[in-house]
């Protein structure tokens, strides 16, 4: 029996639970998942929220500048041999402290990692890259100058396997617009939408199990592709035009096609899906909130579910990137947003409002990867089979240069990364040995399977191609 059949057979949702982590294995074949996880937080995150004592320490030893008081130092780093901190205190940095074990038992300090002192330049900076946070090209908001990351993983048929959707790519911003069209990328000038509304996305991944006005939405939509598959093929056999106009209309049919295919996938996996959905729209105080951090907690519950119904491999979860980072965070501070905050940031209240936000992505990150690592799979856990990657959208602060980008990293221990509570500073930017954030995208592509040695656009600017050693075995 194979897995579509099996899982339409199934009675119970606890039993699709159970076996939720032997479902997404059976139906890939045997093959192991690899996930990838990116959680991009717009107009930055500063790199000394994720300093512990230790990293501070050897950072100061390594070099003659006094960086007391200072936000940001990257032209500061002066060692030229990457330093590599182990001390244990990773949940000691200002924002880590969600990382630690607290009631839940799982510490995760010793399933994670930061990467300080990556540059990405090629990007440009300012308030933000756009597309190029995830891509290392120069971009605008209306051109992608490449694929992005989390599309170019997307695409390889090992890491895709069977799952309905290529990625998942939600967030939040400060319009009102459903979509963001300047973050992802599929390719050069090519936009890869991130669904902006909870509620939508919620549709889009649970319609098939959702109340009966989603379902018959659900439904709906199935009836609609059939219809316009049926006119589509009358068409191409009454044609008499020329290839190239044949041609749209084939390719109009194929992707007609792959949404029908995915529409009978999420049909067979209702039982799953079922059991993992978080709570609907209509009854969950998240998505009724004013304020967008819980919309984003709302968005991070899909993405978890989405991750644990076998819907995705690749996710990406946006928080206020593409230039609408201008967030107010009413739970935090009232009638303040973001901008204006990181311009009164010299007011030690507004500083610890920007930091306290980056805090909440840190949590919520953690809430994300310990349900993971609750998820027994194969001989560990999802956690040990997903890598979850948390960076800025345009490097180290509100009018950046680009000259550092920090990365934080959880999970991935069976994919090869060594995110066993180090913290790695790469030398400084006008060191001949500083890295990109594009070497950083290069392993993640290694651990994917991919020689991927030349992402991005940097050209003659590439200090050096290939992965990172010090974060992946």
């Amino acid at each position: 029996m194979n897995r579509r059949s099996f899982l339409a057979g199934l009675s119970t949702a606890a039993g699709a639970a159970i076996l939720g982590p032997w479902f997404r294995q059976a139906f890939a074949g045997g093959l192991t998942p690899r996930r990838f996880v990116f959680v991009v937080e717009g107009n930055s995150y500063e790199p000394i929220t994720m300093m512990s004592p230790a990293t501070r320490t050897a950072i100061d030893a390594a070099t003659t500048w006094d960086t007391t008081g200072r936000r940001w130092f990257p032209i500061l780093y002066q060692h030229t041999a990457p330093l590599l901190i182990q001390a244990g205190d990773l949940g000691s940095a200002p924002v880590l402290d969600p990382l630690l074990p607290g009631s839940t038992g799982i510490d995760l300090t010793q399933l994670s990692s930061v990467t300080l002192g990556l540059s990405s330049t090629i990007t440009g900076g300012g308030h933000t890259t756009n597309f190029g946070a995830l891509s290392s090209t120069r971009s605008t908001p209306g051109r992608a100058g490449g694929p992005t990351i989390d599309a170019l993983l997307a695409s390889l048929p090992d890491i895709r396997q069977s799952t309905p959707f290529d990625a998942v790519r939600v967030g939040v911003h400060a319009t009102q617009n459903a979509l963001n069209n300047s973050t992802c990328a599929y390719g050069e000038g090519r936009a890869a939408p991130v669904l902006m509304d909870p509620v939508l996305a919620y549709n889009n991944l649970f319609g098939s199990v959702a109340d009966a006005a989603g379902q018959a939405a659900f439904a709906r939509r199935a009836s609609l592709l059939s219809y316009a598959q049926s006119d589509v093929n009358a068409a191409i056999g009454q044609f008499g035009g020329n290839s190239s106009e044949r041609a749209k209309l084939e390719t109009y049919l194929a992707s007609l096609e792959a949404l029908s295919d995915r529409q009978a996938q999420l049909t067979s996996l209702a039982p799953t899906l079922s059991a993992v959905a978080p709570e609907a729209p209509s009854t969950n105080p998240l998505y009724a909130s004013a304020d967008p951090l819980d919309h984003l907690q709302a968005q991070f519950d899909l993405v978890n579910a989405a991750l644990l119904g076998g819907l995705t491999n690749v996710a990406v979860i946006a928080s206020g990137t593409g230039g609408s980072f201008d967030l107010a965070y009413p739970s935090l501070i009232a009638n303040v947003g973001r901008h204006n905050l990181h311009h009164g940031s010299s007011d030690p209240a507004y500083l610890a409002v920007i930091h306290e936000a980056t805090r909440r992505h840190v949590q919520m990150i953690a809430k994300l990867a310990r349900s993971l690592a609750s998820t027994p799979e194969g001989s560990g856990t999802m956690l040990d089979n997903t890598v979850i990657v948390y960076l800025s959208d345009n490097g180290e602060s509100h009018h950046s240069s680009a000259e550092e980008w920090p990365v934080l990293m959880v999970g991935g221990q069976n994919m090869g990364f060594l995110n066993d509570g180090r913290t790695t500073v790469f030398p400084g930017v006008r060191t001949a040995t500083n890295r990109q954030l594009s070497n950083f995208y290069n392993t993640l592509g290694y651990a994917a399977g991919l020689a991927l040695d030349d992402f991005g656009s940097e050209g003659s600017s590439r200090i050096a191609p290939g992965p990172l050693s010090e974060l992946w075995a």
